[in-house]
């Protein structure tokens, strides 16, 4: 992933954070249209963050055609009696993280206290991007939520950069002004 792609990400983080600054002033439809917002986008940036990081371990000399498998969200195929990376097969975004976090932290993603706060926020943004019956979203909620995914890219990148994410310090507050 390019310098480009990674501001991108960092900035994706900071819509949200602000999205949820927003959220937080409003009331009625605009407070749901902003939490609304702060959902998408935070687990956008939570996914551009680990293409970034997949990207970047992919290309290192140690990594292998299984590991790229998952990093880069391909199939393994034969070819002319060779292993290769092949179609697109898409891995769940837990299952991404999980891999992350055994093969890089020696831990389950489960020993991480974000983690059931980030389960509950993947479940919530599903029924938000396939919904089936009307989703309610509060503030509290949406705050678990977020934080959880700051708290994750923290984690990844101390288990795979040892240090940690440059937006960390920063908790929920974003330095956006729109």
């Amino acid at each position: 992933m390019s310098t480009e792609a990674d501001s991108f990400s960092i900035r994706l983080l900071d819509e949200a954070k602000r999205f949820f600054e927003k959220a937080e002033e409003a009331a009625g439809d605009e407070q749901d249209a902003y939490l609304h917002a702060t959902l998408m986008v935070g687990f956008s940036a939570l996914e551009s963050h680990l293409n970034g990081i997949a990207d970047e371990l992919s290309s290192r000399p140690q990594s292998n055609l299984l590991h790229n498998a998952v990093l880069l969200e391909k199939d393994v195929k034969i070819e002319t009696g060779v292993w290769k990376l092949g179609r697109d097969k898409f891995y769940r975004l837990e299952d991404r993280i999980a891999f992350l976090a055994a093969e890089y932290a020696g831990r389950a993603p489960s020993e991480f206290t974000w983690w059931s706060s980030l389960k509950d926020g993947m479940k919530v943004r599903n029924s938000l991007v396939h919904p089936r019956e009307v989703v309610v979203l509060s503030v509290s909620d949406v705050r678990r939520f977020l934080d959880a995914i700051v708290r994750a890219l923290n984690d990844i990148y101390l288990s795979v950069f040892k240090k940690g994410h440059p937006a960390y310090q920063r908790g929920l507050q974003s330095t956006m002004s729109f």
